[in-house]
């Protein structure tokens, strides 16, 4: 009850723009948020970019959270809708169809999932970090967040199937730089 309160008064004092309780907020999401962020950027600058993007949102926005889900919930929100749209106004990612792609090749997940299993999340993180933009986007929408590829198509305007076609794409190559790192690890 003394936490929600206290997180109650400083959600005030950020609506009503002090810079204090701003600046608690900020420090006291920063991690978890620039983890988020992480995951979506190409690099550290971009995932940086992203988080300040984010967090102006955020303080533009505090007056419509209505406590519906936790204001962590909340915030990770806007920081994946900020992602998105910074796709979207770039236009610089590139998406082929499913229909482009030899369904034989999709990735097998639990071979990708045992691989994961060996590897430290940092090393983790940078390889989904060098996926194609496309790949990157679908797999953590999918993935990590739990998009339906329908929800996905909507989201950043491509077909279901184009959706579909990313995330296998994305797998594969995630896979095959696992086992790259793994391999270069045991002859390294």
């Amino acid at each position: 009850m003394n936490r929600a309160l206290a997180e109650q008064e400083l959600l005030e004092g950020c609506i009503r723009g002090n810079a204090d309780c701003q600046r608690l907020l900020f420090q006291q999401f920063y991690g978890k948020m620039l983890a988020l962020c992480r995951r979506y950027a190409s690099n550290e600058d971009e995932a940086k970019d992203f988080l300040q993007e984010g967090f102006i949102k955020i303080f533009d926005n505090l007056r419509s959270y209505r406590g519906e889900s936790s204001l962590q919930t909340w915030m990770s929100r806007v920081m994946i809708n900020n992602a998105i749209t910074q796709y979207n106004k770039a236009k610089h990612y590139s998406f082929r169809s499913l229909e482009d792609e030899d369904s034989a090749e999709i990735a097998d997940e639990t071979e990708a999932v045992d691989e994961m299993d060996q590897i430290d999340l940092d090393e983790l993180l940078a390889i989904i970090q060098q996926l194609p933009i496309g790949y990157r986007t679908v797999l953590n929408m999918y993935a990590i967040e739990g998009f339906s590829h329908k929800q996905i198509g909507e989201m950043l305007n491509i077909a279901e199937g184009t959706s579909k076609s990313q995330l296998s794409k994305a797998r594969q190559l995630l896979k095959q730089e696992l086992l790259r790192t793994k391999n270069n690890g045991k002859h390294g």
